[in-house]
């Protein structure tokens, strides 16, 4: 097994590591990216597997369907930020009740782009698109394409965002997310557009609205919201007086990205069982 100072994901993921502020957050982090180095290895083993070559469509859809799962978290984000109102509609120090409400603002600039409140595509169409284009036809949609890891991978997320009753797992729970999803995008970005063109046969004029999903968390934008989400768990720390559990944040962290390796490993099983022998010249 490759050492962690080898992981592509590991590598993108620390300068953004680096940069943040000293403690317990901190320290956690990069101790659960350390120890996690096999997983991050699996979930690079699969993107590289799947952009080498063509697949049948049923496999395609089955990855794109589970992958969409591990990506698309903005709705449990805005529920998290209903929460932190709720929250602070039910406090009596109108002092914590506004540091609650910048919680909230945090939250929201996460997902700004995704729900289109830029002016510009909803993420989930642009997505919509490029598993589309790719799979041949839209039946990736179905529940049934889906992989029951995949599926608890979402329940799990959601479940932290939305009914644990300490608010900090969810915050957690979205840091490690925005962190993660910007080591993804950065890392799968050049394998998509070879695959797009070499594999899947997408005329090249074709290829950037095609892969519009991944070029638009590209190039800091994914950071920006990293540090939105790390700005949120400060906020709401010194909002209840409450500080950052390392124990706590290092266990999100780190189940965090054995469930996504667990999808992916899930993910490159299916891809390994349904591989053609023929490319796209």
């Amino acid at each position: 097994m490759r050492a962690t100072t080898e992981s592509k994901l590991y590598q993108i993921a620390l300068p953004v590591l680096e940069d943040m502020q000293q403690g317990a957050l901190r320290t956690a982090f990069l101790q659960a990216f350390a120890e996690e180095r096999e997983s991050l290895l699996a979930i690079e083993h699969t993107f590289e597997q799947l952009t080498s070559r063509c697949y049948n469509n049923e496999a395609l859809r089955r990855f794109f369907a589970s992958w969409s799962k591990t990506n698309h978290s903005a709705a449990s984000v805005s529920g998290l930020a209903c929460r932190m109102t709720l929250l602070a509609a039910r406090q009596q120090d109108p002092d914590i009740a506004r540091q609650l409400f910048k919680v909230c603002s945090s939250l929201q600039r996460i997902i700004d782009e995704d729900l289109g409140a830029s002016g510009r595509a909803l993420h989930a169409d642009l997505f919509y698109v490029m598993a589309t284009a790719v799979c041949g036809d839209d039946a990736w949609l179905r529940k049934s394409s889906c992989l029951q890891s995949a599926q608890e991978f979402k329940a799990w997320t959601d479940r932290q965002r939305l009914r644990e009753r300490d608010h900090f797992r969810g915050l957690i729970a979205t840091l490690i997310h925005e962190l993660y999803t910007h080591s993804e995008v950065e890392f799968i970005y050049p394998l998509f557009q070879n695959w797009f063109e070499h594999h899947i046969g997408i005329p090249v004029a074709r290829i950037r609205p095609t892969v519009a999903w991944v070029t638009v968390h590209i190039g800091g934008t994914e950071s920006n919201h990293f540090a939105h989400a790390a700005e949120a768990v400060q906020r709401f720390s010194e909002a209840l007086n409450v500080p950052v559990a390392a124990d706590m944040s290092m266990q999100i962290c780190c189940e965090y990205l054995r469930r996504k390796a667990m999808v992916m490993r899930d993910c490159s099983k299916v891809l390994k069982d349904n591989e053609t022998i023929y490319t796209i010249d």
